[in-house]
């Protein structure tokens, strides 16, 4: 398990890394297009590459272990000093209890802050002022000192501070309710609530926090950028958001969007600039697709590529002496019924089988037939310290097959070659 984490850290730290990398050729794009890199960076935490290895190999029709299709072995074999001795009941609690804590803490700090924002939600009232109480979603007046904020995910509500209009032009709020409306168009609130489960889960890995500021940063300026685009003026805007800041308390909460985020100084600087983002060309769009091709289809190809030899793999040192194919259910015969059984067993000290059990199995008519026929296959002992021992977590494949121009086993049989079932099929 130790081993898995170590794993999955060091592969959630060189993809964001790699997004680090990536991010600075879009400067001169829209602050989308960086948001939802480093978003991909944070969901990266969440999605262990050996899950999508793993896809892939149960694609190839296979039931081979997480750790065969594995990759990112390399480290495996880095961690292996660090996890080759158990570790004792007393550290492991320990080590349990301060990940526990800490995830605890986090989400306690989260809970409260947002227990004192559903207050604040509850006492709104809904305005009455046109053209505000035509918009969608729905916009409430607080009596609290809190910044204009989009709150909730499934329902959300746009909570404005009573008075607001007395302290802002009506240019100005028209463009800080924009804003807030441009949170609400591109999903924020989700979008921030899922990198605070990856905050409250790897609260103990710094660039999980860091990758928090930079999504914060990032969607501020998308709403930036789409505001004046709108055609709201630059200067007006500007004003709007310092007037905002210096009244108001800014919201506590990441998952519930406000207009105060990211560096106030550069906001205004690239607001007031007004500069075009340029759209993605073609190399950009082009380097983005092979990324994410690269993140995502790799390691299902991988899972495919080793999913089928998987069985070889584990069972290269197996060396059978008698393997003896099954008959051919007369029923599955009847119906023209072909398929396969994956097993799993043990190998005795003395060569013999025991503990079958069927992994997987296309029809339940192969089953029974295969489990005989593998009570009676032999091996060759395994000799450890000069004493025979036992094998666990043996797999073999048993076909049945119809067609006669599949390619029938070699002649002594090869460790993980399937045993291929035919109706006039022979002892191998």
């Amino acid at each position: 398990m130790l081993t898995f984490l170590v794993n999955h850290l060091w592969q959630s730290t060189l993809f964001a890394g790699a997004v680090a990398l990536l991010v600075p050729l879009m400067r001169n794009d829209g602050a989308h297009v960086r948001y939802w890199l480093w978003w991909a960076a944070s969901v990266k935490f969440l999605v262990p590459f050996s899950l999508l290895t793993l896809l892939g190999d149960r694609l190839a029709g296979t039931r081979a272990p997480i750790y065969v299709a594995d990759f990112t072995a390399t480290v495996e074999r880095l961690a292996a000093p660090m996890t080759a001795s158990p570790l004792s009941m007393g550290l492991v609690l320990a080590l349990l209890g301060a990940w526990g804590a800490g995830s605890i803490a986090v989400l306690g700090y989260w809970l409260i802050r947002m227990w004192r924002l559903r207050s604040v939600l509850r006492s709104a009232v809904p305005c009455s002022d046109p053209p505000l109480r035509d918009l969608r979603p729905a916009v409430n007046w607080s009596d609290a000192l809190l910044e204009p904020s989009m709150v909730g995910i499934v329902r959300p509500v746009l909570l404005l501070p009573r008075g607001i209009s007395e302290r802002l032009t009506r240019e100005q709020l028209d463009a800080i309710v924009a804003h807030e409306l441009c949170h609400w168009r591109r999903r924020d609130n989700l979008t921030a609530a899922v990198h605070m489960l990856v905050e409250a889960m790897f609260w103990f890995h710094p660039l999980v926090w860091w990758i928090g500021a930079r999504l914060v940063d990032e969607r501020e300026r998308a709403c930036d950028e789409a505001v004046v685009r709108s055609g709201h003026d630059a200067h007006a805007y500007s004003e709007g958001i310092l007037n905002v800041c210096e009244f108001y308390v800014a919201t506590s909460l990441a998952c519930a969007a406000g207009v105060s985020g990211a560096d106030l100084k550069q906001r205004v600087t690239n607001i007031m600039r007004n500069r075009a983002m340029s759209h993605l060309n073609i190399a950009k769009k082009v380097l983005l697709v092979g990324a994410a091709l690269g993140a995502l289809v790799v390691p299902v190809a991988v899972g495919l590529m080793t999913g089928s030899a998987a069985l070889a793999q584990d069972n290269a040192d197996v060396l059978p002496l008698v393997r003896i194919a099954p008959d051919y259910p007369p029923e599955a015969l009847a119906q023209g019924l072909t398929g396969h059984v994956v097993l799993e067993f043990t190998i005795a000290q003395g060569g013999t089988t025991k503990d079958i059990r069927v992994v997987e199995s296309s029809s339940p008519l192969f089953e029974e037939p295969s489990i005989t026929a593998l009570r009676r296959w032999r091996y060759v002992p395994q000799i450890a310290d000069g004493r025979p021992i036992e094998r666990t977590g043996i797999n073999t494949v048993i076909r049945f097959a119809l067609d006669r121009d599949e390619p029938a086993p070699t002649s002594p049989p090869s460790p993980g070659q399937p045993v291929v079932v035919r109706p006039d099929a022979e002892e191998e």
